[in-house]
């Protein structure tokens, strides 16, 4: 009989052994970030960060046109979580009843500089496409505005974007 005790005991200690265990990794598992289906993870390199800094450089994000007001500059050298894409933005705020042809203008002199490729945007609010290699790796700017209030001529803000892929993927404006 003592022996069917002390057997009984182990089955149970181990059982238990093995529930707390299932539990710390149940636990641990919880921790980890949930990636979507089909995510990969994107590490980035120190040529990712050197490519932000240099392209945060670029005077097209840092000579905004007269009369406007550079907001902010951002860099995202590896994606936000949410693309694999590499980005520099800019924002610039722009005074009531501002026409947008000088301020087209200055970025297309600025690109036409810098050995930007010219296309129209690919959607309606995207006034340029332009693409070009960069130490290797190509990169895509967009400018984009918005109209506040509603109405002709009268825009409010303009996001400059350069996005590239880490690992070298084509990134370029088709026309």
């Amino acid at each position: 009989m003592p022996q069917q005790t002390v057997a009984r005991i182990a089955v149970v200690g181990t059982v238990l052994v093995g529930v707390l265990v299932l539990c710390g990794l149940a636990i641990q598992h919880l921790g980890e970030p949930i990636e979507s289906p089909g995510a990969r993870a994107i590490e980035c390199t120190d040529a990712d960060h050197r490519l932000a800094e240099q392209l945060a450089r670029d005077r097209v994000l840092t000579s905004p046109p007269s009369g406007t007001t550079l907001d902010r500059i951002d860099q995202a050298p590896c994606g936000d979580g949410s693309d694999d894409w590499g980005r520099v933005s800019a924002d610039l705020s722009l005074p009531p009843n501002t026409s947008m042809d000088p301020v087209i203008d200055h970025y297309r002199t600025l690109l036409a500089a810098g050995d930007w490729r010219i296309v129209p945007g690919p959607e309606p609010a995207d006034q340029l496409c332009a693409d070009r290699a960069t130490s290797g790796q190509d990169v895509r700017l967009l400018l984009v505005f918005g109209r506040f209030p509603p109405g002709p001529q009268t825009y409010g803000k303009i996001e400059i974007e350069i996005s590239f892929v880490p690992g070298g993927e084509d990134l370029r404006c088709y026309s």
